[in-house]
């Protein structure tokens, strides 16, 4: 009984086990950096949100600027602030809660970098953030 060549199964099936292993790592990685963008644009869509008000629209309650949030005035700041830096995401909810704090949902979807038409995966992320503006109501009080 011959020994020859019996090595070769097995060194071709650690090299598909170890390029599985690499397809999976880079786009777990991927995975997880575009869910982190996806976040990072949702805080800064808030924050866009936040700073929406109209300074005509401000009232001066004793020492305390008072300003109002108005969902009209969040939706066209942040689909604005989206339009311009982060292509390829929507927004789907973009409101205030109480005139003073702006609460911003967004969505994209994920595709991983290594894959192809054969195998079509996509995932939707979605991202949800707030923020609060620094005048008005009880965020203006101390």
């Amino acid at each position: 009984m011959s020994e020859r060549g019996s090595l070769l199964p097995m060194v071709a099936g650690l090299v598909a086990l170890c390029g599985v292993a690499i397809v999976g790592i880079i786009d777990s990685t991927d995975l997880a950096l575009a869910r982190t963008n996806l976040q990072s644009t949702a805080d800064m869509a808030a924050l866009v949100g936040a700073e929406s008000f109209n300074p005509l629209n401000a009232t001066i309650d004793g020492t305390t600027v008072v300003v109002r949030l108005t969902n009209s005035g969040i939706r066209r700041a942040v689909r604005g602030f989206i339009a311009l830096s982060a292509p390829g995401i929507r927004v789907t909810s973009a409101s205030t809660p109480d005139g003073v704090t702006a609460r911003i949902t967004v969505r994209t979807t994920w595709s991983p970098p290594l894959g192809n038409e054969f195998f079509p995966f996509r995932i939707p992320l979605t991202a949800t953030a707030s923020a609060r503006t620094v005048f008005g109501g009880a965020a203006g009080k101390r």
